[in-house]
């Protein structure tokens, strides 16, 4: 079963890429608009800013891959007037490595984007993730202070590198779209089974799950399907 982008990559592949940071500064797929921030751990990350609009919706993505995944979505956000700011996690792209218990602090990521973002001015500020994005950002939403708008979760597992987004659930108040493929499993993975507990164990009173035909998974789910499109953006309107 092939798909546009893998759940699952090489872990020292990413951490290879991550090196590049101290001979590159801009990334293949796009030229100009880098982005430096810290995580609370110091950990040194980069995102790229698309659009001007007072409203933030920050991007994560796939394990093993990096901002550049999100690079026609992000455009098509940013034409439809968001500010819209696609991250590297730790260890992917061109953002810092780290060893241990610190390699997993994803969630950490999205909340230091979050203050950065806030810092340029947006008023209000979305999460959407793919697969390890969506459960990073499903966890990030539980502790992010402020609270932000709202969450996207697309292809997310249920537990992964340390992070548990069915126990985080019942901390999580925030509005929430959960969205996954009906035929979407692999590698001992059911993800149309892993949004559905996600969205039974969650707290909020404003939270739906939409399971979508076919096998299409995270970034390629968005990508592929005008459905999956329309719900992300009509979320985004109505919150």
């Amino acid at each position: 079963m092939r798909r546009a982008f893998l759940f699952f990559a090489v872990l020292a592949a990413a951490a290879s890429t991550a090196g590049a940071a101290t001979q590159r500064t801009e990334h293949s797929c796009i030229r100009g608009g880098e982005l430096w921030f810290k995580a609370a751990d110091g950990t040194k990350l980069v995102g790229h800013r698309f659009g001007k609009g007072t409203t933030a919706v920050i991007l994560g993505h796939q394990s093993g891959g990096d901002l550049c995944e999100w690079l026609s979505y992000a455009r098509r956000l940013a034409s439809s007037g968001y500010f819209v700011f696609a991250i590297d996690f730790r260890g992917h792209g061109f953002s810092k490595s780290r060893t241990g218990n610190a390699a997993n602090r994803l969630a950490a990521d999205l909340t230091a984007a979050t203050r950065e973002v806030r810092k340029l001015g947006k008023r209000k500020v979305f999460l959407v993730g793919a697969s390890m994005g969506g459960i990073a950002s499903l966890v990030a939403a539980t502790n992010v202070k402020p609270q932000v708008d709202g969450v996207v979760s697309v292809s997310a597992p249920a537990r992964f590198r340390g992070m548990d987004a069915v126990v985080t659930a019942p901390r999580l108040r925030v509005p929430v779209l959960y969205v996954a493929a009906e035929d979407d499993d692999n590698a001992g993975y059911d993800f149309s089974k892993d949004a559905e507990a996600m969205h039974a164990a969650s707290a909020s009173t404003d939270k739906s799950l939409e399971l979508l035909p076919g096998d299409l998974h995270g970034v390629g789910l968005v990508a592929g399907s005008a459905r999956a499109k329309a719900l992300i953006e009509t979320f985004l309107r109505e919150h």
